[in-house]
């Protein structure tokens, strides 16, 4: 195998061909370089973060890897070296496009909010008024990636196949039982950067003190409901 991520797959026989659409990203100069190059990759970012005072992300980003790598040496049966680069090349993978694609929007934010908003401080009940926000458009978002099937059994076979090439668990990974989530999680993506927009374009009415338009509240009231029928099933179980 010439291809990324070859020299760290545990059962090359049985996960490395279906494996090899995802993971065909570098070419192999030598063993680890792929691997290498990503862990490069990461730390790049990392200190990028520190230097323009990223620490939400940098914080946040560097949580999720440790609580990542934690679940995995206890569950990866593979040596503590296999398991750390398996772990930073799917973390990688996942970690490098969101903050990619964060950052653009967090660049397009600034541009709405302009010079007289980036400073201004929201209300609470500005911030109330987002979440009621967030909910409906999260529940319309999981259901056009449902109808839409982005995540079909397809793609699904392919992912599960990429993480028992990486690693070595008791029983192999089937994405496929964890669809419902991982569509969960697909459709948050678009509603935080539409979040983030929003907060931008409410600083910008603050700072510039406009009023906000009462069309917003009326765009809550589905949140409303959903909030109170969720809240309400949960005290009655």
């Amino acid at each position: 195998m010439t291809l990324f991520f070859m020299t760290l797959c545990r059962t090359p026989g049985a996960y490395a061909a279906p494996a090899t659409p995802l993971l065909q990203l570098f070419p192999r100069d030598g063993q680890g370089t792929g691997a290498a190059m990503l862990m490069l990759a990461l730390l790049a970012v990392f200190y990028w973060q520190c230097r323009n005072r990223r620490w939400w992300q940098l914080g946040s980003g560097m949580t999720a890897f440790v609580l990542m790598l934690d679940w995995l040496m206890r569950q990866d049966r593979g040596s503590m070296g296999q398991t750390f680069f398996s772990a930073a090349a799917l973390f990688g993978m996942v970690y490098l496009p969101l903050i990619a694609l964060w950052e653009g929007n967090r660049r397009l934010a600034r541009k709405i909010a302009g010079d007289a908003g980036c400073d201004a401080a929201l209300r609470a009940s500005e911030w109330l008024l987002l979440a009621l926000l967030s909910v409906p458009v999260h529940l319309l978002l999981f259901i056009v990636v449902n109808a839409l099937d982005v995540l079909d059994a397809h793609a699904l076979r392919h992912g599960g196949a990429v993480m028992n090439c990486l690693f070595s668990f008791a029983q192999p990974v089937n994405l496929l039982a964890y669809r419902d989530a991982l569509n969960m999680l697909v459709a948050a993506v678009p509603v935080l950067l539409l979040a983030t927009m929003l907060v931008a374009w409410l600083r910008r009415c603050r700072g510039h003190q406009l009023t906000m338009p009462w069309q917003l509240y009326f765009a809550a009231v589905p949140g409303v409901l959903c909030g109170g029928l969720l809240l309400a099933s949960m005290l009655m179980r």
